[in-house]
């Protein structure tokens, strides 16, 4: 973590990870992180052996922009196609069913 406080979830339990500090998971592992701070986090995310920097740029600068420019949660259809599309592209397992109650919990998208 370079700058700021991440918010990490593994299996249902909350890290918090400050400016110094690290979180490691292995592959595989069930999690999500996210800013529920009102300042800027930046932070390194390293991936070896494959190119999940393309998974999260699609995510992020495509699906996530229209998901909210539409007012649409991420259980809707075309959002969750979408994402299962990007999943089965990458090797990766999203759980859009829990992602609103994340948004929700910690207003993630005003």
């Amino acid at each position: 973590m370079l700058e700021g406080t991440v918010s990490v979830r593994v299996k249902g339990k909350i890290f918090e990870v400050e400016a110094g500090g690290f979180h490691l998971r292995p592959r595989g592992i069930e999690h999500t992180f996210f800013n529920c701070t009102d300042k800027p986090i930046r932070f390194m995310h390293l991936y070896f052996n494959q190119n999940f920097e393309d998974y999260l740029e699609d995510f992020f600068l495509k699906i996530v922009p229209d998901m909210v420019k539409n007012n649409l949660s991420p259980m809707d259809s075309r959002i969750a196609k979408r994402m299962a599309r990007n999943d089965e592209k990458f090797g990766v397992t999203m759980f859009p069913q829990n992602l609103q109650a994340i948004i929700d919990k910690y207003k993630l998208i005003e």
